[in-house]
């Protein structure tokens, strides 16, 4: 029996700093873990004609190695009136051109971001919150031809609009009119 003791207890004491080790393993691991991304929240369906910049919404993104590219694009975007969402670098890299990425579903938006570049390519995915996702490489893009300023909705006669870009329910657009045009307090 002291024989057994003998074996067992620092079989039994391994076995215990083995557990030990790996749940603190495995602990440290989800501890340091990223944060689960969110879910997207889904665009907001609104019957209309007409298509116009302001009702499209665009990520502008540096994929290649130009500080200050994305910026710049998103200031042009602006300017014409798309409501850009973000700008930021991403670590995916665009070689050459300009990626234009967002559902298919969204064929109104494809064809006014589209008209602004003369080297996009179109790339699909399964997004539901509408927006646009415009990836740049290191070199100036080359401006369309004739860009777009409205297009016709289609058949469905509807645009996926993106929860965020929507003025709140308590406000309508007219009282975001004449709020701006009062003196603001510093």
């Amino acid at each position: 029996m002291r024989i057994f003791r003998l074996i067992a207890t620092p079989l039994l004491l391994l076995g215990l700093l083995g557990l030990l080790i790996w749940g603190a393993f495995w602990g440290w691991r989800n501890l340091t873990a990223p944060l689960p991304e969110p879910d997207p929240t889904p665009c907001v369906t609104v019957s209309t004609d007409l298509v116009t910049v302001q009702d499209v919404s665009v990520n502008v993104y540096n994929a290649g190695f130009t500080s200050g590219l994305a910026s710049r694009v998103s200031s042009r975007l602006e300017d014409v009136g798309f409501n850009v969402m973000r700008v930021e670098n991403t670590e995916e890299r665009v070689t050459s051109g300009v990626i234009v990425r967002t559902n298919e579903d969204n064929g109104p938006a494809i064809r006014l971001v589209t008209s602004y570049f003369a080297d996009a390519t179109l790339e699909f995915d399964d997004r539901v919150n509408g927006t646009v996702d415009i990836l740049l490489s290191s070199e100036e893009p080359t401006p369309g031809a004739t860009p777009l300023f409205q297009v016709s909705s289609g058949e469905e006669g509807t645009i996926c609009i993106p929860a965020a870009a929507l003025p709140s329910p308590s406000e309508s657009p007219g009282d975001a009119a004449e709020e701006s045009a009062l003196p603001q307090e510093p």
